[in-house]
């Protein structure tokens, strides 16, 4: 499922376009990428499998990988990195994401998905909400739960033990809470998280929010704007590489 990507540059190449806040780092700077670590990231899922691989266990890990996924699968990638209690993922979840599946993802211009980084050293609740959200996507609802989980940002950060809003979260959305609950806290969906973290540390991607866009990487929650001037540039790069004939 991944590509090779062949131009990896920084988002300074992209003129009129800086840096943007980020999560985990001071400043959003660009930086390079390891060709190998971002085609695998790109792939979005995983290859990964838990300790104990049953084929139950490798299926659940399979349904709630390929829940974070939209967009057909022949179009160029757009992976966001992101943790559910960066202010900065939210920022940018608020005011973007909507018209990013408006714009490219429902118009098939672009295959994107949805990777974790939780920073738990500043975040202590991001893990416990990357791993519910993939199990919302097991029972087909990862991306109505990603929303609540950022609409709701304001009551996990102020919670000791997010548990109770996460299953909230869950019976809100009509989702089989006593299967959503025994998911979220079983080893196949934590090597599932464990495994985007290794992706993540291995393309290189130190912040939250960051995307692979392309062959560009980018960090950082910039307006809308100037994130779709990166994709844009990045499908007709994309467009350009595609056609031009194999030597």
């Amino acid at each position: 499922m991944a590509r090779p990507l062949h131009i990896l540059r920084a988002l300074a190449l992209l003129a009129g376009i800086g840096a943007a806040a980020a999560c985990g780092r001071a400043d959003a700077a660009s930086r390079s990428a390891k060709p190998d670590a971002m085609a695998q990231a790109t792939g979005a899922a995983t290859g990964a499998t838990p300790a104990n691989d049953s084929l139950a266990n490798i299926a659940l890990m399979q349904k709630a990988d390929r829940s974070r996924l939209q967009g057909p699968e022949n179009a160029m990638w757009v992976v966001m990195i992101s943790d559910f209690q960066c202010p900065y993922c939210k920022q940018w979840h608020d005011s973007s994401m909507a018209q990013l599946k408006r714009d490219y993802i429902d118009t098939g211009k672009i295959r994107f998905a949805y990777l974790h980084l939780p920073l738990e050293s500043i975040h202590p609740h991001a893990r416990a909400e990357a791993q519910a959200s993939l199990c919302a996507g097991v029972q087909g609802k990862f991306w109505e739960y990603a929303d609540a989980i950022f609409d709701n940002f304001g009551t996990a950060r102020g919670m000791s033990d997010v548990s109770p809003l996460l299953s909230r979260i869950a019976k809100d959305l009509a989702l089989d809470v006593p299967t959503f609950d025994k998911c979220r806290v079983s080893a196949p969906i934590a090597s599932l998280v464990n495994n985007d973290l290794a992706q993540a540390k291995q393309a290189g991607v130190q912040s939250t929010p960051s995307f692979i866009i392309g062959s560009f990487l980018v960090q950082g929650a910039m307006p809308y704007k100037d994130f779709r001037k990166a994709v844009d540039t990045a499908l007709v790069m994309a467009k350009s590489t595609k056609g031009t004939p194999s030597r």
